[in-house]
């Protein structure tokens, strides 16, 4: 049977409720040439009949409409529950949050339409919608959420940690998540997609087949490569906007941009910055940009003496020059300096942004003991040179790291810059001395999360192995704290203290870009990027 037959045959499935949406095998590495739309018709008809389903209730997927999709990275799975492959899963449409982060950077009722937190501060109730279904029919209600959070608590330890849940009891529609202490940032963790919501009885496989509750169910799936979606009739806010959604994986920005220039794909997230003036002056294209939450982080090693040093970390950062780097990168990213973007109502404007700052660079290094005795260029100090290793894992910032070592070399600082195929291992031996590491910094739109996991004493990802009790001391603070204005006012303390102690250097930020073919609709940009396909794109 062809590739085309078959997507059919899982489409009239889906859309006609009486059996999973997604093919069993998880996807074939081969693909068909499409078959003759007679013989597509028929087996349309067959499954029909087969089903007990009218042909009416079948919609023709030959004549519907189908959009072409690429996003630049993609999970081992789209099981919510396994590591961050639930950002796929969202990001296709697939499954959906209790609450979510919009365009706005506010957080707003999705799957749960309201809430309370009780006065003892750690019980919330949240009512789930009414009348939401999963894809395969099945109401959504407090029991369906409870065992899909209890799930996913049993195979992510994120899903525990990230809204310090103790446990959860189901009444009707009723939620309610008892947190294991009073916790701030509850509310708008429960946005990130490991708290997606997917049906965990439905019998097929989570990690090809999700059942959630978005607009798009999974018709085929071949990891990291494609999704093919068709739209779920059902779906509680609407008509989705297409009927059938191919989803391809394209690392490569610019090979994603030169596919929608040729009309292979309808929509893509993410733009190479030499693309952009093209994009934009091509007349059957469109760009839409909205500031992103996503920065390039220089991080230092505090486990290597040299780093331990504050006058090392500070020379380092204050001899780059950020617009520079800012220019090398392109278009599509913007000064950074700070740990969260300017956009974001952080308090940007108060802070002392990192920035160039040539005296202070000399003037850490001669406090650190450190000045060229033997003439090299290179500062050194007993015997020996200023000399640090500096890895990253993306080809597009090769060009800044090049200029970062040239700005270090004029410092006197010796870079050895190395581009390696993953810093993965180096994050688990701790073998490096600078990494530079790609931060959404708001994932959930609320700042503790970066704090918590990146700056707490001996939190999972604090790669800087920096210990601060006074930082600890912040987040504890802001654990406690439930208005924004509370919760505003310690991050904005917790970021001077960043900056004071030179933890790490916040070389750019990237803007999050959109591109689309004229003939699609309503294409909405997020600062958050695990945000793409909706139920109200469409294509003409």
């Amino acid at each position: 049977m062809a590739k085309k037959h078959l997507k059919i045959l899982a489409a009239a499935l889906a859309m006609a409720l009486v059996l999973p949406a997604c093919s069993s095998g998880g996807g074939s590495s081969e693909k068909s040439e499409p078959a003759a739309q007679s013989s597509a018709q028929a087996e349309t008809s067959a499954v029909s009949e087969a089903s007990g389903t009218s042909e009416a209730a079948v919609p023709d997927q030959a004549g519907g409409k189908h959009l072409n999709a690429a996003i630049y990275w993609s999970a081992a799975t789209i099981d919510p529950a396994v590591e961050y492959d639930g950002w796929t899963s969202c990001r296709a449409g697939i499954t959906e949050t209790l609450v979510m982060v919009d365009e706005n950077l506010e957080l707003v009722p999705l799957l749960a339409d309201s809430w309370e937190l009780q006065d003892d501060q750690v019980t919330w109730v949240m009512h789930i919608r009414d009348g939401v279904t999963f894809q395969n029919g099945k109401p959504v209600d407090a029991a369906a959420v409870k065992a899909c959070f209890e799930r996913t608590m049993g195979i992510q330890e994120r899903a525990i940690t990230a809204c310090k849940i103790d446990h959860i009891e189901a009444d009707g529609q009723n939620l309610t998540i008892v947190t294991s202490e009073p916790f701030g940032a509850f509310l708008a963790n429960l946005s990130e997609p490991v708290y997606s919501v997917i049906d965990v009885e439905s019998g097929t496989d989570p990690e090809t087949c999700p059942i959630g509750t978005g607009p798009y169910m999974v018709t085929d799936y071949k990891a990291m490569e494609y999704i093919e979606l068709a739209a779920y009739p059902g779906y509680w806010q609407g008509k989705p906007g297409v009927d059938t959604i191919t989803l391809k994986t394209i690392s490569d920005d610019h090979t994603r941009s030169q596919a929608l220039q040729a009309g292979q794909i309808d929509i893509g997230q993410r733009i190479n910055s030499t693309d952009v003036a093209v994009l934009q002056a091509d007349p059957d294209c469109d760009v839409f940009e909205t500031a992103g939450t996503r920065i390039r982080v220089m991080i230092f090693n505090q486990e290597n003496p040299l780093l331990a040093d504050y006058n090392i970390r500070k020379a380092i950062e204050c001899c780059l020059r950020y617009d520079a780097l800012t220019n090398i990168m392109g278009a599509t990213y913007t000064m950074a300096g700070a740990p969260f973007p300017s956009s974001a109502p952080y308090g940007y404007d108060e802070l002392d942004v990192q920035h160039y700052d040539p005296e202070m660079t000399a003037k850490c290094l001669k406090d650190a003991g450190y000045e060229d005795t033997d003439g090299d260029g290179y500062v050194d100090k007993d015997g020996k040179n200023l000399e640090l290793r500096l890895i990253h894992d993306d080809d597009s910032i090769s060009a800044a790291m090049d200029a970062v070592m040239d700005m270090a070399k004029t410092a006197g600082i010796k870079l050895d810059v190395k581009k390696v195929d993953t810093t993965a291992d180096a994050e688990h031996s701790g073998d490096y001395d600078i990494m530079i590491r790609n931060w959404q910094s708001l994932s959930t739109g609320d700042p503790q999360w970066l704090l918590d996991s990146m700056y707490k004493t001996g939190a999972m990802n604090n790669l800087s192995n920096y210990s601060s009790a006074e930082m600890d001391e912040i987040c504890n603070k802001m654990t406690q704290a439930f208005t924004f204005e509370d919760r505003q006012a310690l991050a904005i303390e917790a970021e001077k203290l960043i900056l004071a102690d030179s933890i790490n250097v916040m070389m750019f930020g990237q803007n999050n870009f959109v591109m689309a073919r004229k003939n699609v609709s309503n294409v909405k940009p997020y600062p958050i990027d695990y945000y793409f396909i909706d139920w109200e794109l469409t294509i003409d």
